[in-house]
Parts: C-alpha cells; sequence; structure tokens
C-alpha cells in the first residue's frame, strides 16, 4: 500500500492519554519535526515508515438513490467510492456505475440497460460486476432538453474512510499501536 507523508512529528513527552489507542487522538500530533538525514540527496528524515493498510469500504454510499423516479434496489460497492447501483423498470434492468466525489455527489462512469439479464442480476445478494451489461443508452443530440435515458437522483451517506492502517504498519521498524 502507498501512503503519502503529510507531516512527522516526535516527541519525547507527550500526555499519558497519546500512549493509549483509545484515546489517541489528533491533539497527540505534536512535538517537534524530525531531522532531515544531510547525508541523504533526496532531503528524507531519519524516521521510516512502513505502511501496510486494509482495504476498506468506500467512503460513500448511495443510500436512497433513486434512477429514473425508482429507488435503486440493487447496489454493489467496487471500492474507492465507486459504486454500480441499479433497478428494474418493467422488463429492464438498469444501471448506473458512479464515482462518489462527496456525499451527495458523482461522476457518472457509465451507463447500461439489459432486457436480457440473468435472475441473479435483479437480486441484492447475487448482483455482481458481471451484471454491468447490456447496451448503452444514448442522449438524442437533436433535443438537448429531451429527458436524459438515465436520470440519477443521489441521496448518499458518509461512510468511513476508504483505507486504514493495518496491522503490519511499523514506524522505525516498531509495529504502530496507534491509529
Amino acid at each position: 500500500t502507498k501512503a503519502s507523508i503529510m507531516a512527522k512529528r516526535k516527541s519525547k513527552k507527550f500526555a499519558k492519554s497519546c500512549g493509549n489507542p483509545k484515546t489517541f487522538t489528533e491533539a497527540c500530533f505534536e512535538g517537534e519535526v524530525p531531522e532531515q538525514d544531510p547525508s541523504r540527496l533526496d532531503g528524507k528524515s531519519l524516521m521510516k515508515l512502513d505502511v501496510a493498510g486494509d482495504k476498506e469500504l468506500s467512503q460513500y454510499s448511495p443510500g436512497g438513490t433513486a434512477i429514473n423516479g425508482k429507488p435503486a434496489t440493487l447496489k454493489l460497492d467496487l471500492g474507492g467510492s465507486i459504486w454500480i447501483v441499479g433497478c428494474t423498470e418493467g422488463e429492464t434492468l438498469t444501471m448506473v456505475k458512479m464515482r462518489f466525489t462527496g456525499a451527495t455527489q458523482a461522476c457518472i462512469m457509465a451507463k447500461r440497460k439489459s432486457k436480457k439479464f440473468a435472475k441473479s442480476c435483479v437480486n441484492q445478494n447475487t448482483f455482481t460486476e458481471a451484471c454491468f451489461t447490456g447496451q448503452v443508452p444514448g442522449e438524442d443530440p437533436s433535443r438537448p432538453d429531451a429527458k436524459p435515458p438515465i436520470k440519477l437522483e443521489i441521496a448518499g451517506d458518509t461512510e468511513p474512510s476508504q483505507f486504514s492502517p493495518g496491522g503490519g504498519m511499523a514506524i522505525n521498524g516498531k509495529p504502530a499501536t496507534l491509529k
């Protein structure tokens, strides 16, 4: 797992609560900025960080999202705040692949409509990425004011972060116990 280090701090004098994973907070991030190693041409500091992250669910979820006014009854989290949501409209399975950019904002990546789909694709428990097939609904460029072939209404929810520090994370070779 790759991570960008935003800032570093080192402290020999810290509050007792900062040494406990249950009471470790952002306020504990204080102390001196670690020295730079003058022998290194890249200017990196002496502190070494080994990151072992665990993949988490997306940061946002589609909550009460609707497609063409119908509740999205099929929801598949692909990770990275990317979801496939779908619903049936008569004999048609309508789906949208989207990337959340905020709790109630998303970028539509792709749309599909299918009249020929597996029965498993209309059941939440068996809805998979393989179900995202069918025709790409087209918009009529000669009618810019016409109703789009798929209208998406997003009522998203905020979820925990997408990644979390894993059990193998270490600082200077010692396991990171405060996260």
